[in-house]
């Protein structure tokens, strides 16, 4: 959820490709792996959730 003092944008193409390119290079341990990493980086740090 936003906490309202923050305004989130989209991810441009350039930053979402990055990110995926990246998280495949660090593909250990397995789908529950990726799925933490996901979860922090793109929720939690980036706030791509809206």
């Amino acid at each position: 959820m936003n906490s309202g003092t923050e305004i989130s944008r989209p991810p441009s193409f350039r930053e979402a490709f990055r990110f995926w390119l990246k998280l495949g290079f660090i593909s250990f341990g397995g789908p529950a792996g990726q799925i933490a990493i996901m979860h922090g980086e793109v929720v939690e740090n980036r706030r791509w959730n809206d």
